[in-house]
């Protein structure tokens, strides 16, 4: 609930577990817009006032965290979930509650609740242009490998059956524990050996992310001839790995932190300046970012921080976030992004092989892909 002098917003993203090191650079992007819109006033002369969760990359703490929030604390608004399962655990807390929460990660899609705005990448908005991307240049041989829970079955499974609408072939699919261990990546690359793909696609999360990669490298595989192509990988994990491990492989984001426009670069001068440079910036972090920018701009044309207020006024913004200006479509609850691929290049800025004219809009149901056709790029429905 508001006081007279503040809004108060739930912020619940891991610090530790599994998720911790890619979650944390998105409470470290929260502070940072916190502080921006507080030092410009806040909003209606309210500052506001986040008050911070870890739920340890824990499904069951992310559920009991929001509603401690909204039910004890009368909180309307919240922030936070990395992994899909997270979501999905917080998510009917929020709706009990009536409240609204902005996830800012990418995800399987397929889903829609009023409660929920979705601020990272939809599959049409990440996958399309990945596989776009994979099929016309590296090979038609694919190989799906992923974390065991709901994002990678989903996201492998929509990956695959892009790769084979194109004329491509799936070599096999396989998933691994969140703990991954040495026995597990040993089935990998045994698998990997088996199969000989074109290319990897992984959906693999968290630290097991790191071993993955270094023992591809290990293994002697080449990523000139068998890049790792994903989505989950981010800055976070690439700074983590060996040196001479990730260059070469493809990830897929709207967001780098060598994209070199005037509004990235603000962003990542401000992050490592709020940091002390000690965490590399990532997409999640760039959506949990323009997240509360959103919030903020909605909130001040609101005047309340109600979902029946807030939620309509949601339609009505846009801001100019690190990656280009993005809004929310009022159909989906989904946000306008700008989906773009790159190479990893390690200690230099990545290079982008895929970059939109113009912003994407979501559709979290593959609706237009399903039927043929792509969405026109910053499609406006009819009721916007």
């Amino acid at each position: 609930m508001t006081t007279e002098d503040t809004w108060p917003i739930g912020v619940v993203m891991s610090e530790t577990g599994v998720t911790g090191m890619i979650e944390k650079t998105q409470v470290e992007a929260v502070r940072l817009a916190v502080a921006e819109i507080n030092a410009a006033g806040g909003v209606r002369g309210r500052r506001l006032a986040p008050v911070y969760r870890d739920p340890a990359s824990t499904p069951r703490l992310y559920r009991s965290q929001v509603l401690e929030l909204c039910r004890d604390h009368g909180i309307k608004v919240i922030f936070g979930g990395h992994m899909s399962s997270t979501r999905k655990a917080m998510l009917p807390m929020v709706e009990a509650q009536n409240a609204l929460m902005f996830y800012p990660t990418l995800y399987e899609g397929f889903e829609y609740s009023r409660h929920c705005i979705y601020t990272g990448a939809a599959p049409n908005q990440n996958s399309v242009p990945l596989v776009d991307y994979l099929y016309a240049t590296v090979g038609r041989r694919l190989l799906l490998i992923g974390s065991d829970y709901v994002y990678p079955y989903e996201s492998n499974r929509i990956v695959g059956d892009l790769f084979r609408s194109r004329g491509g072939e799936v070599a096999d699919e396989i998933y691994v524990p969140l703990d991954l261990r040495a026995e597990h990546v040993a089935r990998l690359l045994d698998l990997i050996r088996e199969t000989r793909p074109d290319v990897i696609y992984s959906t693999l999360v968290g630290d097991g992310i790191v071993r993955f990669y270094e023992a591809f490298r290990e293994a002697g595989f080449d990523p000139a001839e068998l890049p790792i192509a994903s989505q989950s990988t981010s800055e976070v994990d690439v700074v983590r790995m060996k040196p001479g491990t990730a260059e070469g492989h493809v990830i897929a984001a709207p967001f780098f932190d060598s994209l070199d426009t005037p509004a990235a670069r603000g962003f990542a001068e401000a992050f490592r300046a709020a940091t002390g440079g000690t965490l590399p910036l990532t997409a999640p972090a760039e959506a949990a970012y323009f997240s509360v920018h959103l919030y903020a701009r909605a909130l001040a044309l609101a005047g309340d921080d109600g979902i029946d207020r807030l939620l309509p006024a949601l339609y009505e913004v846009e801001y100019d976030a690190p990656q280009g200006p993005v809004r929310v479509d009022r159909l989906t609850n989904h946000t306008h992004l700008w989906p773009r691929v790159a190479r990893i290049r390690e200690g230099k800025p990545y290079e982008i092989v895929s970059n939109p004219l113009r912003r994407v809009p979501p559709d979290p149901y593959l609706i237009d892909i399903a039927d043929g056709e792509e969405a026109a790029p910053d499609a406006v429905p009819a009721l916007f």
